[in-house]
């Protein structure tokens, strides 16, 4: 309904002759037909004229009359009527005001754009099919606002305060040469998208409008923004990618700590898997030497012997067993090995500004497997000292 409101204003507003504005009106004369006599009618059902006119007759008073009461002699060219016209309505729909900036003092009109305007001042009429560059970036308007609303609402200032550190207020009112800029928030609608980090965008967003816009006063802050969007984007964005790098590192960092700590673990585990098993030998040998029994010269065949041979034969074996497990250590160690190679120069390639450190990580890790090869040298030493100290024992047992 709107566009042939806004229609019928424009063409009676036209057809108006020694136009003056008086009273928040637009008066003047006109002379009657079919076709106006159908735009007033609609105007007076919006408001917009009172539907009664005084008229004159060959330049003298006449009478007044109603629209309803119109008569086709009304409709000659000697009669002219004298018309009132509301020079401001604005409407969800629709607007007539003088120009620009009458529009934009309106904050709901600003928060929600009409698409149809009627400029009193320049006599435009602006629709949905308008290609006047204020006009198209007046309609993109919104999306300033829904950003900075999204914003404040996200940080519990309602539509119109964001809070981030200081209340930063706004007053959502432009001028008509904020127009002249155009609106482009794709980049900064698809950062706030984002389910990863979603958060920390809009926190940096943020901080980011506050140290932007602190410095105007609130009537000027959403002016400011329009005008100066561009470099607004370009902040943020490189904010965004700053915190990117940060977190990669933070991640890279995690990652590396987390599979030296874990192959560091295994390694030592290696050793510690077979702890219980060598302290069994010391136990054992400590067993078997209280049960060598000395052998007079001449005795070999003799139980006590027979006892001896058992258990020099019990304990090389138990010192067989546990070195070939102390042997195959060895190899879990270097299958490990292998693989933490592979998976921290695959780190170093992926992140080159961290090889550094990463190289540092794979250095603990080879110094705590040098630690184990040592410990499982030191306990197959071990192993053979003491089955060679039993093989003494049992021969002393015979002098």
């Amino acid at each position: 309904m709107s566009s042939p409101i806004l229609n019928a204003y424009a063409l009676v507003f036209a057809a108006l002759d020694q136009k003056e504005y008086q009273d928040g009106e637009f008066k003047g004369w006109l002379s009657l037909t079919p076709q106006l006599k159908d735009k007033l009618e609609l105007l007076a059902d919006a408001g917009l004229t009172a539907g009664s006119y005084d008229f004159n007759k060959d330049g003298k008073p006449h009478s007044s009359v109603n629209l309803s009461q119109l008569k086709p002699a009304h409709f000659e060219n000697n009669i002219r009527f004298h018309v009132e016209l509301t020079a401001q309505q604005i409407k969800s729909d629709y607007a007539i005001c003088s120009e620009w900036n009458e529009l934009l003092a309106n904050e709901l009109r600003v928060k929600s754009p009409v698409k149809y305007i009627f400029f009193t001042k320049a006599a435009t009429l602006l629709t949905p099919e308008s290609e006047d560059e204020k006009y198209v970036n007046y309609l993109n308007v919104h999306k300033a606002y829904e950003f900075v609303k999204e914003l404040a609402e996200s940080t519990e200032g309602g539509d119109s305060t964001i809070f981030y550190e200081r209340p930063l207020r706004f007053e959502f009112v432009l001028n008509e040469s904020d127009l002249e800029r155009s609106i482009d928030l794709d980049a900064l609608q698809k950062l706030l998208s984002k389910d990863l980090h979603k958060e920390a965008i809009t926190c940096l967003m943020c901080k980011e409008l506050v140290s932007f816009l602190k410095d105007n006063a609130s009537k000027q802050r959403f002016s400011y923004l329009i005008q100066h969007m561009d470099s607004l984007v370009s902040n943020v964005l490189l904010s965004y990618q700053s915190y990117v790098e940060n977190y990669t590192f933070d991640k890279v960092r995690k990652e590396y700590l987390e599979k030296r700590t874990e192959y560091v673990s295994k390694i030592h585990g290696v050793f510690d898997n077979i702890a219980t098993k060598l302290l069994s030998l010391p136990a054992g040998i400590w067993f078997a030497t209280t049960q060598i029994k000395e052998v007079e010269i001449g005795g070999l065949e003799t139980m006590a012997f027979a006892k001896n041979v058992s258990v020099i034969v019990t304990v090389a074996v138990l010192a067989v067993l546990l070195i070939f497990n102390l042997i195959g250590q060895f190899s879990t160690i270097s299958t490990m090995s292998k693989e933490y190679r592979g998976v921290f120069d695959s780190l170093a390639k992926t992140y080159e500004e961290e090889a550094s450190a990463i190289e540092k990580a794979e250095d603990d890790i080879k110094s705590a497997q040098t630690q184990v090869e040592v410990k499982l040298y030191l306990a197959v030493g071990a192993t053979l000292f003491l089955v060679g100290l039993t093989i003494w024992m049992f021969c002393k047992a015979y002098n």
